[in-house]
């Protein structure tokens, strides 16, 4: 399989739109019988990367839209056609969960439940890598309704929330 690559025109609040990846990632996931690594990485449950899903906003004289690519880890052989109707049908019913105004606290806010049941992480070691330089050590403590990470660093008493154009996170 290539990179699997589509457009969706989410009928959603702008601000929401950063919840696109998550539910892609997450349909993905459940296709797959998956779990996920944050914020939007496919993996099996020995945390081996399966695919990644990546999502990039805009507006264009039809309205917003969102481009969403399924990237394969290495040479993995997933159907791509399956895995983007997966995909388009997450989205179509977070759309429609937005809609009926389960998204008021934040976009990830239907699904986050489904998220972490999936979550790999939770706990465990991690770096945050910002530049390629690592900026704490910690553990991976939640994720919140805008899909921003919180990492506990080792010293117990500070905790950082990024968002995932912010950093980067490398298991330990």
């Amino acid at each position: 399989m290539g990179v699997a690559a589509f457009t969706v025109r989410p009928a959603v609040p702008m601000g929401h739109v950063t919840g696109v990846p998550y539910v892609a990632a997450l349909a993905v996931a459940r296709e797959l019988g998956a779990r996920l690594r944050w914020p939007h990485e496919v993996v099996d449950a020995s945390g081996e990367s399966l695919a990644q899903v990546r999502g990039r906003a805009g507006y264009d004289d039809e309205g917003m839209f969102v481009t969403c690519e399924i990237a394969p880890a290495g040479e993995k052989d997933l159907d791509a056609a399956a895995l983007e109707a997966a995909a388009r049908a997450g989205v179509d019913a977070w759309v429609a969960d937005v809609a009926a105004g389960r998204a008021v606290a934040g976009p990830l806010a239907p699904v986050l439940g489904d998220y972490f049941d999936v979550l790999l992480g939770m706990g465990e070691g991690t770096e945050v890598l910002r530049g390629g330089r690592v900026i704490g050590r910690g553990t991976l403590a939640g994720v919140d309704v805008w899909g921003r990470a919180t990492v506990r660093l080792e010293d117990g008493a500070q905790e950082l929330e990024i968002a995932p154009e912010q950093a980067r996170l490398r298991w330990l």
